[in-house]
């Protein structure tokens, strides 16, 4: 894969190969680096992780694959650096002149902008191990990158959609993730399954050149990046001073970022808080209606099949946890800020009244209890523990860098 993205700068790499891989691979490769194992791998939800209705295309891709060392954290930190999680992003070709205003010619968002203009400067050091004489095909004096020819970097063609594949490779490596008969670069349903499937060939390749710059995660990101063939010739990850440096800053950057995209287990987050379920959001808040009684729904409707787990969004005592009437089964949680939480027409429930809870922990699963016409998770956000203190959903969860 070879997107190009526009602006850049090349960030150096100067520590090792253990340190940038951030607990994704075992504890004898990351051995002595200082640096925490991710210790879950659920995926993150919202502004601060991986849009819900991308997380189970995602964890689905790495499942297919089989490798532990291609994660769903490991594709999604790919996803957001590859497009920002946008689906009709696109790159621009070289000689074409960038759009800063539009995502759709570059990807990156404006934080990642920022943070690559904020990184310009002399490069320092290359720190990869390997960096002396290696036994790969790229271990003649062209292996730093440097005497590789820029064309190379010029010939690259525009890539599209979430995944961002190039039409060539787009046309031999696309599938019909969804099956609806249409292999569409801009539907992530056939493009993130594409990734899983590509990252995983590229992996297993990766495996078979133990002499070459990098480890097999790290090759098989550059080769996503430049192509398989541009790996051998630079024998392994390009260095960071050569003329495909900007690559070195993608393995690193993608490496870096896979952990942020976890969950810890227990459920605590960045901030700790989290959606309440994975799935597309249906009826909005206030919508009008004689389906209930005030003739406005109170709440926010998630779409999910009964059996869904259904986890508390932030930290909080849960102050009901049973029959609601017309909500069905349903659990009220009183959070530390003094708002209120409801899950209603769950099919069952897990917590209890007085227990703890934590953004992410289980209590309960949705279902169709309750006056409901079908299978979803009806969510509320409170003034007070009862009916009647509804607030608008949308801007209490996008304070806590969560949005739907």
């Amino acid at each position: 894969m070879v997107p190009v993205i526009v602006g850049v700068v090349v960030t150096p790499l100067s520590i090792g190969v253990g340190t940038v891989l951030l607990g994704t691979f075992d504890d004898s490769e990351a051995a002595g680096t200082g640096v925490p194992a991710q210790t879950g791998t659920e995926l993150k939800a919202g502004d601060v992780g991986v849009p819900v209705m991308y997380a189970k295309l995602i964890r689905d891709a790495a499942d297919d694959c089989g490798d532990k060392l291609l994660t769903a954290p490991v594709l999604a930190a790919q996803l957001k650096r590859e497009s920002n999680f946008n689906a009709r992003a696109r790159s621009v070709a070289a000689g074409e002149p960038a759009d800063d205003g539009g995502s759709l010619t570059d990807p990156r968002s404006a934080e990642q902008r920022a943070e690559d203009e904020k990184a310009g400067g002399e490069p320092a050091e290359d720190g990869l191990p390997g960096d002396g004489p290696t036994t790969g095909p790229g271990s003649d004096d062209t292996s730093s990158g440097e005497d590789l020819a820029d064309a190379s970097k010029a010939e690259r063609p525009v890539t599209r959609g979430i995944a961002q594949f190039s039409d060539a490779d787009w046309a031999a490596e696309g599938i019909d993730g969804n099956n609806d008969g249409v292999k569409d670069v801009l539907d992530p349903a056939d493009a993130i399954p594409s990734q899983g499937r590509r990252m995983c060939e590229l992996l297993k390749t990766a495996k078979e050149h133990p002499g070459y710059r990098g480890a097999p995660l790290e090759l098989a990101l550059a080769g996503y990046r430049l192509g398989w063939k541009t790996v051998e010739e630079y024998g392994g990850v390009p260095r960071a001073s050569g003329a495909d440096g900007e690559t070195y800053a993608y393995v690193e950057a993608v490496m870096k970022s896979s952990p942020k995209m976890v969950v810890p287990v227990g459920g605590a987050m960045s901030g700790g808080w989290t959606l309440p379920v994975e799935g597309p959001a249906g009826t909005p808040y206030h919508q009008r209606g004689s389906s209930w009684s005030t003739g406005l729904h109170t709440g926010v409707d998630f779409v999910v099949p009964t059996g869904t787990q259904v986890k508390a969004i932030g930290p909080g005592e849960v102050v009901t946890a049973g029959d609601g009437g017309d909500y069905g089964n349903q659990v009220v949680i009183r959070h530390e800020d003094g708002t209120f939480s409801q899950y209603a027409h769950l099919s069952q429930v897990k917590a209890v009244v007085g227990q703890s809870v934590q953004g992410g922990t289980l209590i309960g699963w949705s279902g169709d209890t309750g006056n409901a016409t079908g299978p979803h998770l009806h969510f509320e956000v409170r003034t007070g523990p009862g009916f009647g203190s509804d607030v608008s959903p949308v801007p209490f969860l996008r304070a806590k860098g969560l949005i739907l």
